[in-house]
């Protein structure tokens, strides 16, 4: 079967990009535009208050049948979650219309980036399309739709002089103090260095969850990061932090995607995403053997 797809209008988001939009929308208001030659098709669609809308996720990647979610460490297939990226990547999502106004919609509950194609719209109808007594399989035991909060916590000590110990429950303890250049030694873990190794070490482990997903193998990965601090009126601040991954691959074909994954670690580490100086990758990866 082979039957190309038409646009019927296109999405307008504040969301410019993949790591903007949230999962799953809910009070996010945006607007369809309908194309002009399609806008008859909208007749009578204000008496309606939601409405499905199919769109094309034209920034999608390349789908696996077998996909980790943010809900739990096991793989589930494809056919068995609402990862965006399909066999054929067509999003639906249920909306409140808000407002029409000729080939206008003002709807709230999208997810979408802006640009996204629209592909079709139909009117909700609850006595058919709701199903309150479904079934939601291995989402029973998982509270998937209250927000996640993550609590990372530490606890700190001041043993001398400047020196102190960091400590964290089951974990090894580490000696911490001020760096060289603020009157510290240089065995210490100063905060620079833990704040510069905590973007280093979680766009590793994200790039490493990346390759599960996408079911890519490396052979080793190694990096060093470097961090610029200066002056900002009277105080000292981070404006630029390097990295500088070395990933060994035993095969070529592999090296665009494995570039493509380091990037995107970079732009979803969840430590560089909460920064305001700029976190730049520049990768370096080898075929060996």
């Amino acid at each position: 079967m082979k039957k190309d797809l038409t646009s019927i209008g296109i999405i307008h988001s504040s969301y410019k990009t993949k790591a903007e939009a949230p999962s799953q929308g809910r009070d996010e208001i945006c607007e369809i535009e309908v194309l002009k030659k399609y806008e008859e098709g909208l007749k009578d669609i204000e008496g309606f208050s939601h409405l499905h809308i199919f769109y094309w996720l034209h920034k999608a990647k390349t789908y696996t049948i077998s996909v980790h979610t943010p809900w739990d460490r096991k793989p589930h297939g494809l056919f068995a979650t609402r990862s965006p990226n399909r066999v054929n990547p067509i999003a639906y999502a249920v909306v409140e219309l808000l407002e029409k106004k000729e080939n206008r919609l003002k709807v709230k509950g999208l997810d979408a980036i802006d640009g996204t194609p629209v592909l079709d719209i139909k009117p909700y109808i609850p006595k058919i399309d709701a199903k309150p007594e479904a079934r939601i399989g291995w989402l029973k035991e998982k509270d998937f739709l209250s927000p996640k909060i993550y609590e990372f916590k530490t606890k700190c000590q001041w043993v001398e002089g400047k020196k102190g110990i960091t400590m964290g429950i089951h974990k090894k303890n580490i000696t911490i103090g001020c760096p060289p250049e603020f009157g510290g030694e240089e065995e210490y873990w100063s905060p620079e260095h833990l704040f510069i190794a905590s973007i280093e070490v979680c766009v590793m482990t994200t790039f490493i969850w990346l390759l599960e997903k996408n079911n890519l193998n490396i052979i080793s990965y190694k990096s060093e990061a470097n961090g610029k601090a200066h002056m900002v009126g009277a105080d000292f601040i981070f404006s630029e932090i390097v990295l500088k991954p070395v990933i060994k691959i035993t095969t070529t074909r592999t090296k665009e995607k494995i570039h493509a994954l380091i990037i995107d670690a970079g732009k979803q580490c969840m430590v560089s995403k909460s920064l305001k100086c700029n976190v730049i990758l520049r990768p370096s990866i080898k075929k060996t053997g």
